[in-house]
């Protein structure tokens, strides 16, 4: 068999080296499996540190658009965010901000998307001054922070209102339907005294209170389109 060895040798060392070749491919292509890899997690962090960015700086930009409307509600900007959450999940539809409105004490104007497809529409005003309380609409909501924007809106309440209370510290929310206030008695009409003796005037009427959220907020929808 003496003249077969060196064909042997041959075919093993032929076998050998296709052995080793596809080992170094398998190798080549693990590698630039890593690579890539290791490419779309370092893209994706990234575009993860832009989205970031950009929310913060967009963040920045509505509290700063919001300056003055937060001055005036007396919210602290910080808490801000926590507020929107909260009327989120209140709302269950999709919730945008528009502008500080005259027309509406210098309320914040909130709209609302009832579904898919459909145009936002103005839902509720966000801390109206209670001067302007007047001739409110019956159906649009009021958003207030807490007890101490309740307790003005109440005051000042000369018809029916509907008010949300979201409250940003603690985190609760309640709905509220607000009855109209009685004039105050002892007060005189303009130019005719009254010479009756004072009398105190009626207790007003509790509100009626829902201790959580409606599942979808508003509960109504309103004809009022974005300023």
């Amino acid at each position: 068999m003496w003249w077969t060895a060196d064909a042997y040798v041959q075919l093993a060392a032929a076998r050998a080296r296709m052995e080793a070749e596809a080992e170094a491919a398998a190798r080549a292509r693990a590698a630039e499996q890593a690579r890539r890899a290791a490419a779309a997690r370092a893209a994706a962090a990234e575009r993860c540190l832009e989205d970031a960015l950009q929310r913060a700086q967009e963040r920045q930009a509505e509290q700063e658009r919001l300056a003055a409307f937060l001055e005036h509600a007396a919210i602290d900007a910080h808490l801000w965010p926590a507020f929107t959450q909260l009327l989120r999940s209140a709302s269950g539809k999709p919730v945008e901000y528009g502008v500080q409105s005259p027309a509406h004490g210098n309320g914040l104007l909130v709209y609302s998307r009832p579904r898919p497809g459909r145009a936002f529409t103005l839902a509720g005003v966000v801390c109206p001054d209670p001067q302007a309380l007047a001739q409110w609409p019956a159906e649009l909501t009021i958003l207030v922070p807490g007890q101490t924007w309740l307790a003005r809106i109440q005051a000042a309440a000369r018809t029916p209102l509907k008010v949300a209370v979201l409250n940003p510290i603690t985190k609760q929310c309640s709905f509220l339907r607000i009855t109209a206030q009685p004039p105050d008695p002892t007060t005189p009409s303009a130019g005719h005294a009254s010479s009756s003796p004072r009398t105190a005037p009626p207790a007003a009427p509790r509100p009626r209170v829902r201790t959580s959220c409606p599942p979808r907020w508003p509960p109504t929808r309103t004809s009022h389109t974005p300023q």
